[in-house]
Order: C-alpha cells, then sequence, then structure tokens
C-alpha cells in the first residue's frame, strides 16, 4: 500500500532538519530514502525549496511568534511521546508552519521569485544527490548545482565545479544543464560537465545530448568530449571513458602530462596547494595514478619520477628543482 502524502511529508522534514547535523551512516540512510520512491525525492525537494526561501525571513518577528507558541503547543500535545521523538514531530511541525507562512507571504507578493535549491560540496568533498525527478547527480569538489523544474522543462545550472547527471528519462520534459552561456540538453542520458576559468568540458557516457555554444549546435555521441572554448566554438574528441570516471573513485590518474597541469588538478581536491618554485618545472612530463586530496603524498611521489624536490616547511608545498 502506497504511504500516505502526510507521512512522506514529515519525514521528508525531519530529514531535512537534521541535515547539518547527520553522520555518514545517517546521510547513506536519507539517499537511500530519496531514491527508494520518487515520491520521497519530490517531497524533500519542496522541503529544501522553502527551508532556503526562509534565508531572509528567519528574523521576521512574526514567523519567530508562530513558532515560539506552536512549539509550545506541540509540545503540550506530545509529552507522552518519547523525547527524541517529540523533538523531530516539533521540527517537522514547525518546518510545515513556516512553508504555510511563506505560501502565504508569496500569495501577497507575486513578484517575488521562486527560490532555486542548491546541492553543494566543500573543497575535496564529493556527494550523490537525487532530484525531485529520480535524476541522480554526482558532484565533485567544490561543486554549486541549482535546480529549477517545470512542468514543460527541467532546469539545471553548473554555478562552479564539476558534476555527473545520470538523467531519469522523460520525453515531455527536456533536460537542460546551463554553465556560463552554454546549455547541454539531454533526454535520459549519462554526461559529466566541468566548469573551468577558460572553457567548460562536456563528457558523453551513454546516450546522446545537444551541445549549444554561442550559435554553435552540436550532438555528441557516448565517447565523446567537447571542450566549449569562448569565441573558438566547440572542439569534440574522443575519451577513454575509465579515465573520465576516476574522480568518481577519488583518483587522479595522468599519462605523459604537463607537470604544471597535474599541479593544476591536485589543487581543487585539496586547501594544502602544491606549487611551482620555478616555471621551467611546468613543462615536465608525468605519468602516475594519485589520491585526490593527499597533497603530500603526491608531491613525495612526483620527487620519485622526476628531478624534483620538495619544501613542505611552509603553508604551501613547494617543487623546486634538483
Amino acid at each position: 500500500m502506497d504511504k500516505p502524502t502526510h507521512r512522506i511529508a514529515e519525514e521528508a522534514a525531519e530529514y531535512l532538519v537534521h541535515r547539518p547535523v547527520e553522520t555518514l551512516a545517517e546521510r547513506r540512510q536519507r539517499e537511500a530514502w530519496l531514491a527508494e520512491n520518487a515520491a520521497h525525492a519530490r517531497e524533500y525537494e519542496t522541503m529544501q525549496r522553502v527551508w532556503d526561501g526562509m534565508e531572509g525571513l528567519r528574523d521576521d518577528p512574526e514567523l519567530q511568534a508562530l513558532q515560539a507558541a506552536d512549539l509550545a503547543a506541540v509540545q503540550r500535545r506530545a509529552r507522552w511521546m518519547r523525547a527524541g521523538r517529540t523533538q523531530a514531530l516539533a521540527a517537522t511541525f514547525l518546518l510545515l508552519l513556516c512553508m504555510g507562512y511563506l505560501a502565504m507571504m508569496h500569495a501577497f507578493s507575486p513578484a517575488s521569485p521562486a527560490p532555486e535549491p542548491r546541492y553543494l560540496t566543500d573543497l575535496g568533498e564529493r556527494r550523490t544527490e537525487v532530484l525531485p525527478d529520480g535524476t541522480q547527480v554526482i558532484l565533485n569538489t567544490d561543486t554549486a548545482v541549482e535546480t529549477r523544474y517545470t512542468r514543460g522543462r527541467r532546469e539545471i545550472r553548473l554555478a562552479r565545479g564539476e558534476a555527473q547527471f545520470d538523467v531519469a528519462h522523460d520525453a515531455r520534459r527536456p533536460f537542460v544543464v546551463h554553465v556560463g552561456g552554454s546549455s547541454v540538453t539531454a533526454l535520459g542520458t549519462r554526461f559529466q560537465i566541468r566548469s573551468d576559468a577558460d572553457a567548460a568540458t562536456v563528457t558523453l557516457l551513454d546516450g546522446e545530448v545537444e551541445v549549444a555554444h554561442g550559435g554553435e549546435r552540436r550532438v555528441m555521441h557516448p565517447n565523446q568530449q567537447a571542450r566549449l572554448l569562448g569565441r573558438a566554438g566547440i572542439e569534440v574528441r574522443p575519451v577513454d571513458p575509465d579515465q573520465a570516471a576516476d574522480w568518481l573513485e577519488g583518483w587522479l590518474r595522468f599519462q605523459e602530462a604537463p607537470l604544471g597541469h597535474v599541479v593544476a588538478e591536485a589543487n581543487r581536491y585539496s586547501s594544502r596547494k602544491l606549487r611551482l618554485g620555478d616555471p621551467a618545472l611546468a613543462g615536465l612530463a608525468l605519468s602516475g595514478n594519485f589520491h585526490a586530496g593527499d597533497s603530500a603524498s603526491i608531491a613525495a611521489s612526483i620527487a620519485l619520477l622526476l628531478p624534483v624536490r620538495v619544501d613542505d616547511g611552509g603553508d604551501d608545498i613547494v617543487l623546486l628543482p634538483q
């Protein structure tokens, strides 16, 4: 039998209010709950959107008065329940109350734009999220993704970083990812997008996507990678799908790569940066496999493979000629 809608709303609210302090095991439980049923993901997305929109209202005296009064009512009615459950229900009740308050405010402020849910990762972090339609998104280090769903379109914006999208098929609603001034449109497919300062990169693993950049449009096929290079247009080349998936497992793999590129990639994952003490080192070719985020080990490996010595006495780890 299907779970009642009000129960799904309660569970979504409980997961949301507990998320800032959840353990790894609790995060996995939440992610499993989201993946279990599309209705779970839709309700959680609704809760998240409203919660994000409360940012500017949390100090509103009327809202605070409502919260105080209704929290007292919830606590009076729930004395017979276990304390932990009472707190969860109180948090759920308050979140739903705030949703009603915001809906009322929105009804009298038609010009107010709907908030866009954001999914974020910190430096060195990777995270998997499930969108309301069942699409799975894996966010790489220091990544921000925003979503906006309507009846006729699924709009995503990659604000920074890198993400892989495993898109749920819905022929009636195109799935469009915007990065800079470019876009990628897909219908049931799996692809990655990375945003850098000078270009964006689209890697297609399964299915088919259309890339639009400037006035140019290109249809991509599996195991192709497109570079979107400002006024230079779209450059498409074949790509090794295994290599494209390395970051999903926390690896950095290089084959005859310039040391300057290796350093830049390693620095995406760690607060302690590698730095070249001599610009002449940037062109040295390096091959190897490294764990992302472990700057000290990467520097030590570089010193074994190249004529380089390591100075790790400061804030940065400096690579110097031998």
